[in-house]
């Protein structure tokens, strides 16, 4: 879907979290074009202690498509050194888009992360997620497990999937739209009751057809709760719970709504 948004962004990412003593992330971006105001906003990418660094994009997923607005969220690798010696890290990053008049689509900004709160005392479920080799969790969204203010019935959902498939994480709060993209409706994520799912099995969610994985994990999500279900197919039409969009196809989307049933099929 769309695969120059991902490069766009990909490559801005790229040429800002790549360099050494005599560079900034922000004088790379102005070097290569991309506006002041843009540029600064990938100071996040360069922590203050920081002299040079290396970043890796790991997988760009999208968080919203619209016709001339977009937003990927990027899973970065960052080796850094830094005063005390070297670092390496991993950040979900919110990259806006736009799409110019002539058709190609620009990097607008980076949008800081935001934090769930003060820490709560874990769950017994929260422990067991963050104990689980079949979990994957990159550092933000174990960062967001350690909080204790991840869903403990989303948390659930997850460890029992885990007896069934290997699930890699996306993301969870830290670093994804607070808002369903591009309205102003507060997202789950933003709220601590949705994840969303890259791989199963080691597989890409957006593995060539043929691979009944996905399909296989969303029904099992359902069934064990989740009232929010996304990903490839839509499987339950006009109902409320399962759903697919252009965004989705390069994920799955587990959520938890309160007061909603769990989804249904048709």
């Amino acid at each position: 879907m769309s695969p120059e948004i991902k490069r766009t962004a990909a490559a801005f990412l790229e040429t800002a979290g790549n360099w050494s003593d005599d560079g900034t992330a922000v004088d790379n971006l102005v070097r290569a074009g991309a506006s002041p105001a843009a540029a600064a906003t990938a100071s996040v990418l360069q922590p203050s202690t920081a002299r040079a660094g290396e970043l890796t994009v790991v997988y760009p997923q999208y968080g919203g498509l619209a016709r001339d607005t977009a937003a990927v969220i990027a899973l970065v690798g960052q080796n850094l050194r830094t005063v005390s010696g070297p670092w390496i890290r991993e950040l979900v990053v919110d990259v806006r888009l736009a799409r110019e008049p002539g058709g190609n689509w620009t990097v607008e900004r980076l949008v800081p992360p935001t934090s769930l709160g003060s820490p709560l005392p874990l769950t017994d479920t929260a422990a067991a997620v963050l104990a689980d080799p079949k979990i994957v969790l990159p550092d933000p969204a174990r960062s967001d497990v350690r909080t204790g203010r991840i869903d403990t019935q989303l948390l659930a959902i997850l460890h029992a999937l885990s007896r069934e498939f290997t699930l890699t994480i996306q993301v969870m709060h830290t670093g994804h739209i607070q808002t369903v993209f591009p309205t102003a409706r507060v997202s789950n994520h933003a709220v601590g009751r949705a994840v969303d799912i890259r791989e199963i099995d080691g597989r890409p969610v957006v593995a060539p057809a043929g691979d009944d994985r996905p399909l296989r994990l969303m029904r099992r999500a359902a069934e064990l709760g989740a009232t929010e279900v996304g990903g490839p197919v839509d499987l339950n039409g006009v109902r409320k719970g399962f759903f697919s969009d252009r965004v989705h196809h390069d994920h799955i989307h587990l959520g938890i709504t309160p007061g909603d049933p769990p989804a249904h099929l048709r």
